[in-house]
């Protein structure tokens, strides 16, 4: 700071008597207090704490290891009370120094005011802490909130203390960090707990990882993020995704009481992100996918398609046979092939097909992609769906799940005529040839129109073989080269 910037207008000398004639709210030593800083002169700061009240503290204070000022006019400070004698005295903590250094530990320990101390070794149940020459000791619970494991990284570390007791006129001396840490986590637990609310959106850091969640550091007071509020996708445990004093964003889900009146808060870490069905499931209907069976219930299985999305697997869709209940065939944690049948993005649901899979491979190799449209004469695979009195109702998946068309009993080869039930049992595959569509679309089909088709091809081949010898042969001949087929 320049000379001409400390030697303002009004001079520091008539703001420090004005500090002291300014009424204002009463504060007493030792009292936390925050305040704007008014004006720096060359040895003090004036601080303007609000309600016509102003305090003054050494410049000193607000020096960095290289002597340079670390605020500026207009910052907000936050400082103990000192004194009250002739104006507002403030500190960041006492120095301990000249030859009235018991009465200034006195005062400091009556005022509850910190005042700073050196490690100089650790002995026997805690540390040495050297307070400007004058020794005290600080016990091992006390040096931190936490239990200290390794003594030795404190050594040389200087810390504001509490003093706890001044015994034997200063010979005995007893000091905590523990005590202004804990004050400190105190107020900034009051103010976090002021600001928390439903859907607040804030930054932490994680302090522990446990089988049921996460728990989270908020400043000064700890929420915890269940397991379930980590990540759309499923994970086993926490630590799958987080580790130990990760900084994290989270959503605040509740705050409310538990059972000791302490506040509970509830948290959520994948709230903040975009879910699979905002991103984009990548899915489409027709297709064939790959996931872990995630969960077995008496109608169904449902698998994961995309993390946090499930699809079910209704029972009738996971084989087909006949299946009493789905933990026969299946298994929480079983990688599966499923089809999609369908998507809603509406209700968020997926239905999908084991049972289709092997249907759609083999006609994708043997027909192709291509063939979609229905023509009479179009020899194709199809699958029993349903058993009639009068003929059997086959599904064609290459039109569709809901394309089907009718086998009546008289188009059956005559080889499969008889115990049509055991013959064709539902979910068999077979061969068969769309011989009309009439005009509701209603579909025909036949295995009597293939089987005499083949005989005719057969025929033909027969006289075009005794056509090229120069001979016809006889009817006998004829009966004699014809081959009865079977499906």
């Amino acid at each position: 700071m320049t000379e001409n910037e400390m030697n303002e207008e009004i001079s520091f000398e008539e703001l420090l008597k004005a500090s002291s004639e300014s009424p204002g709210r009463r504060v007493r030593p030792g009292e936390r207090i925050s305040g704007r800083v008014e004006k720096i002169g060359k040895d003090t700061i004036f601080v303007d704490l609000g309600g016509k009240s102003e305090g003054l503290a050494d410049i000193g204070e607000f020096l960095d290891k290289k002597g340079n000022l670390t605020i500026k006019p207009g910052d907000r400070v936050e400082m103990r009370v000192a004194s009250t004698r002739d104006g507002i005295h403030l500190t960041r903590g006492m120095k301990i120094q000249g030859a009235d250094t018991l009465d200034i530990l006195h005062e400091a320990k009556e005022n509850f005011i910190p005042v700073e101390g050196k490690v100089a070794s650790v002995v026997k149940g805690g540390f040495e802490i050297d307070l400007s020459g004058i020794r005290a000791f600080c016990p091992l619970s006390q040096i931190d909130r936490i239990f200290t494991e390794k003594p030795e990284d404190h050594l040389g570390a200087r810390y504001p203390f509490r003093i706890m007791e001044i015994k034997e006129k200063g010979k005995n001396i007893i000091v905590s960090r523990r005590a202004l840490l804990e004050e400190e986590q105190e107020k900034l637990s009051k103010e976090t707990l002021e600001r928390l609310e439903p859907d607040l959106e804030c930054e932490g850091k994680v302090t522990k990882l446990t089988n049921f969640g996460a728990f989270v550091d908020l400043g000064g007071v700890e929420g915890m993020v269940h397991i379930s509020e980590i990540s759309h996708g499923r994970i086993n445990h926490p630590s799958e995704v987080l580790q130990t004093g990760q900084q994290v964003r989270v959503k605040v889900l509740k705050v409310e009481p538990d059972k000791e009146g302490k506040p509970k808060i509830s948290l959520s870490i994948k709230a903040l992100e975009p879910d699979s069905w905002e991103k984009g499931l990548g899915l489409e209907e027709g297709e064939i996918i790959r996931g872990k069976v995630s969960r077995i219930t008496d109608f169904g299985a449902f698998v994961e398609v995309a993390p946090g999305v499930d699809g079910l697997v209704h029972i009738s869709e996971i084989s087909y046979e006949r299946v009493t209940h789905p933990g026969k065939l299946l298994q929480e944690g079983n990688l599966v092939e499923a089809l999609v049948l369908g998507i809603d993005p509406e209700t968020r649901r997926i239905s999908l097909s084991i049972k289709e899979v092997g249907v759609k491979k083999k006609i994708t190799e043997e027909d192709g992609p291509d063939k979609v449209r229905l023509e009479t004469g179009q020899v194709l695979r199809g699958i029993v769906e349903d058993i009639k009195p009068y003929g059997l109702f086959i599904r064609l998946p290459q039109f569709g799940r809901k394309v089907r068309g009718l086998l009546p009993n008289e188009e059956l080869r005559s080889s499969e005529k008889g115990d049509v039930k055991k013959r064709f049992p539902r979910g068999r595959e077979i061969q068969v040839e769309i011989v009309s569509i009439d005009e509701k679309g209603k579909i025909r089909l036949s295995q009597k129109a293939m089987e005499e088709r083949e005989d005719r091809e057969d025929y033909e081949k027969f006289l075009k073989k005794e056509d090229r010898s120069g001979k016809l042969g006889t009817l006998g001949d004829v009966f004699k080269n014809l081959k009865i087929k079977k499906d």
